[in-house]
C-alpha cells in the first residue's frame, strides 16, 4: 500500500515539475536589474584592484612605488575588466539564472528584491562582500600555520615512504 502511495506521489510530483514554466529572458533581465548586478560587478572590480595592490605590496616591498609595477598592475586589471565586462557576462549569467530558476521562482525573488528589505539587501551587499572578504582573509591567516604544519607532516610522510621503497 505504501509503495503504491509513494509511486502515485512521485508521478504527481514529476508532472508538477514538468509543468513549471521556464524562466523568460525578460524576467531574468528584470532580476539582474533589480539586484543591480552590473554595479555589483563594478564593485568587485574595485575590490580586485585593492587585492592586487595588496598582493604587490606583500610580494615586493617597493612595488607600490615602482612605476613599472603599477603599469603592469593597471594592464592586468584592465584586461580582466575587458574580458569579464558586464557586456561579456550578462548573456551567460542570464542563461545560468534561467537554467536554475523557473518563471515563478524568479517572480518571487524579484518581489523580494523590489521590497524595502530586498532594496536594503541590494544597497548593503557591497558592505557585506567587503566584510566577508576581510573575515575570510583573517580566518585564512589564522589557518595558515595549521596548513603549514599539515603540509610539513605530509611531506615528511612522503619522504619516509620513498625511503622505504
Amino acid at each position: 500500500m505504501n509503495l503504491k502511495l509513494l509511486s502515485c506521489a512521485s508521478v504527481l510530483l514529476c508532472s508538477f515539475v514538468s509543468l513549471a514554466e521556464p524562466a523568460k529572458p525578460e524576467t531574468v533581465a528584470l532580476l539582474l536589474k533589480v539586484t543591480d548586478a552590473a554595479a555589483t560587478l563594478d564593485y568587485a572590480y574595485a575590490q580586485l584592484d585593492q587585492m592586487s595592490e595588496q598582493m604587490v605590496r606583500a610580494q615586493l616591498k617597493d612595488g607600490k612605488d615602482d612605476p613599472l609595477v603599477q603599469k603592469h598592475l593597471r594592464e592586468l586589471n584592465q584586461l580582466i575588466r575587458s574580458e569579464l565586462s558586464w557586456q561579456q557576462l550578462e548573456q551567460p549569467m542570464s542563461a545560468l539564472y534561467a537554467s536554475v530558476f523557473t518563471e515563478d521562482e524568479l517572480q518571487g525573488i524579484i518581489a523580494f528584491y523590489q521590497s524595502p528589505a530586498g532594496q536594503k539587501m541590494v544597497k548593503r551587499q557591497p558592505e557585506l562582500i567587503q566584510a566577508s572578504m576581510a573575515m575570510m582573509q583573517e580566518q585564512s591567516m589564522q589557518l595558515m600555520p595549521k596548513i603549514k604544519q599539515l603540509v610539513e607532516k605530509q611531506s615528511q610522510e612522503r619522504m619516509e615512504q620513498s625511503q622505504k621503497n
